[in-house]
């Protein structure tokens, strides 16, 4: 900064008003919601990948109330412009969907599970504009296929499948037994589990194979099974939880940064997040810790680092209480959580995905109504930490980055500029106090200025 010996600055007035920037910005971090699209009936699943190899982000959804598979083709622009495109009709009430190379040909293909249709299927992406599809049945007859997951379970280079039926009790995986079309061999993991909702995979007791973790509402358990290797694999189960009622989605993470890996899970009927910290041993022993209680229905739980601290934060989704909430690390031993919001206000909320969805290093949200509800699939804009406690749109209408300036440096703005206060009221240029302002150009913030003494 220039010196002015007429309006001197000080080097402690600045870093005060970067500390007062600073404890501001991690009080939470600012969403600005998006509409993907408005007229899609009761979507259950979300997922999020680039499906048409151009370099950007697109989404998947199940769709229960319209019993279909789609995906919007991500536009670009900004606000990003959706094209909604039909995977599949007539695919009964399908509960989740995935994406996975399947064929091994370079580009994603889609898994479904269909909770009326008792399917677990997949469509092979046959490239083209649009996307052509070919359906390809894995399993019928799969009663209740809620969840399905894609993992190459035996490392052996390609994409297997895995599954959970309600209404069978069943963990299962299909492996890729190769060919065109790819054959599959099927094999149970977990037996008499108990209203089967959710599978992943991963190497929990770091031996070098890859374990698998599941959730049951009936039986309200988190059990992992052990991969004891050998043609058939074979497996051992061991219980984390059976008093976690009704769970209903796990996901494995290294949550607390140790070096080995964690359980991430919520319970629906109990509206609990909880998280298990792997103490190693053999077998291994977890403890228990929560993230949040109270979210009445909960769904999913992901693990992602919203406010870019560098530690892994959760969001969630609830159905019966509507909302979307995310809770921050704060660090410990436990870890502490701050609850904050995603949205409030999402009735019915189910599906979640968290991703880079426009390209801006930062982690967004993605999320929907399922049954009955808006009908409204959503992304929220992560917007950093720099903007809270405002709902204005104008004032979160992008991530504008911060100048520290004297009063005197932001005079005389040229015409295409207004000056915003932090409340998004418009004030003079030439008669501007110590504090916190924006420059908008057309309805969108430029810059964020802090003017000092």
């Amino acid at each position: 900064m220039p010196e002015d010996n007429k309006n001197p600055v000080s080097s402690i007035t600045v870093i005060s008003f970067i500390l007062l920037l600073s404890s501001l910005s991690f009080a939470q971090v600012s969403w600005n919601t998006h509409i993907i699209h408005d007229f899609t009936h009761g979507t259950s699943s979300v997922y999020a990948c680039d499906m048409d190899n151009d370099g950007d982000i697109d989404v998947l959804g199940a769709v229960m109330e319209d019993n279909q598979m789609v995906w919007w083709r991500n536009e670009g622009g900004y606000p990003i412009t959706w094209t909604k495109f039909a995977i599949a009709y007539n695919f009964f009430q399908p509960f989740s969907v995935y994406a996975a190379d399947l064929d091994d040909d370079g580009d994603q293909d889609v898994i479904g599970a269909a909770g009326a249709g008792d399917q677990i299927a997949w469509w092979s992406n046959d490239g083209g504009n649009p996307i052509q599809w070919t359906y390809r049945l894995i399993r019928g007859g799969y009663d209740f296929a809620h969840e399905v997951y894609a993992y190459d379970l035996d490392d052996d280079g390609d994409m297997d499948v895995l599954g959970a039926s309600t209404d069978l009790d069943l963990i299962s995986w299909w492996r890729n037994d190769g060919g065109t079309p790819v054959q599959w061999t099927e094999q149970a993991i977990g037996v008499a589990f108990f209203g089967a909702k959710s599978v992943r995979v991963g190497d929990l007791d770091d031996d070098g194979d890859n374990d698998v973790v599941g959730a049951c509402l009936y039986g309200n358990d988190i059990k992992w099974w052990r991969n004891d290797g050998g043609s058939p694999l074979q497996w051992t189960e061991f219980s984390i939880d059976n008093y976690f009622t009704g769970a209903h989605r796990v996901q494995i993470v290294d949550l607390d940064e140790d070096q080995d890996l964690d359980i991430l899970a919520v319970a629906y009927l109990n509206g609990e997040v909880a998280w298990y910290s792997n103490n190693g041993g053999n077998p291994l022993t977890w403890s228990k810790h929560t993230v949040g209680i109270g979210l009445t229905g909960a769904c999913i739980a992901q693990a992602a680092d919203l406010d870019d601290d560098g530690d892994l934060d959760v969001v969630a989704s609830a159905q019966v209480s509507g909302e979307v909430p995310w809770f921050r690390n704060e660090g410990g031993n436990p870890i502490i959580w701050t609850e904050f919001h995603v949205d409030p206000n999402l009735p019915r909320a189910w599906p979640l995905f968290v991703c880079d969805l426009d390209a801006d290093n930062d982690s967004d949200v993605v999320a929907a109504s399922s049954w009955a509800g808006t009908n409204e699939v959503k992304w929220y804009e992560n917007l950093g930490t720099g903007i809270t406690g405002d709902d204005d749109p104008i004032l979160t209408s992008a991530r504008p980055g911060a100048t520290i300036m004297r009063g005197s440096a932001i005079l005389n703005l040229d015409g295409e500029r207004r000056l915003l206060d932090i409340t998004g009221r418009e004030v003079r240029s030439n008669s501007v106090a110590p504090g916190i302002y924006f420059t908008e150009i057309s309805g969108k913030i430029a810059e964020k200025i802090i003017v000092v003494e």
